[in-house]
């Protein structure tokens, strides 16, 4: 597996935004297009921003396009993984070298991102200013961080593993987050300073999950 791979030494930066996805081509940390285009758009030095995926190990191959059941398939089997010890110790070491490499960290997770994240965090990223904003969550539960949950009003996929989100988006699925304007804007607010969470077109609290 990729996540075996030694960890990359990132270069220090005061702040970092990073997307934490499962990987539908796991043989490569390459973004796909929709997610390099994302990253490019948000309002943050081009040094701040790490663009790779979840390990963030380098890789000379570009990310394939597999069929949707099949990335399905891969995101599901690495939901199940992400709690196996051997895949968290080795997870581990890929965050916490992102994490001290740091000191504000911005996590954008999508799908089961959420669920690999809560398996790599320990006590002392609660102390940190670590920020993560979920796009589609898929986790057994919200991390014990600064965490903005943000469910698409059709991403019934999401809503099956949290109910109850911050923020809900008109018209946006559970592939569809980062195509839609309403996303981008969401993110930007944050970086800005704005922590509010009522700024999307649809909003609900988050009481229960």
């Amino acid at each position: 597996m990729i996540v075996d791979a030694a960890p990359v030494r990132h270069r220090f930066t005061p702040r970092k935004i990073a997307l934490l996805s499962g990987l539908s081509d796991p043989s490569t940390c390459a973004l796909t297009g929709v997610q390099s285009q994302f990253l490019a758009a948000l309002d943050a030095d081009a040094d701040e921003k790490i663009a790779l995926n979840f390990p963030y190990v380098p890789c000379a191959a570009q990310a394939s396009r597999p069929p949707l059941w099949l990335a399905s398939w891969r995101n599901f089997h690495q939901f199940l993984s992400a709690r196996k010890p051997r895949y968290r110790h080795a997870a581990s070491r890929h965050w916490r070298a992102l994490a001290d490499s740091c000191d504000e960290l911005l996590v954008i997770t999508l799908s089961c991102g959420l669920e690999i994240l809560n398996q790599c965090i320990d006590a002392n990223d609660e102390q940190r200013a670590i920020s993560v904003i979920a796009l589609g969550p898929v986790a057994r539960k919200a991390p014990p961080l600064d965490c903005t949950l943000v469910r698409g009003e059709g991403d019934r996929i999401a809503q099956w593993f949290f109910p109850q989100c911050d923020v809900v988006l008109s018209g946006v699925g559970h592939m569809d987050y980062l195509r839609h304007a309403a996303t981008l804007h969401l993110v930007n607010e944050r970086l800005c300073g704005n922590t509010s969470k009522s700024s999307a077109p649809v909003s609900t609290s988050r009481n229960a999950r």
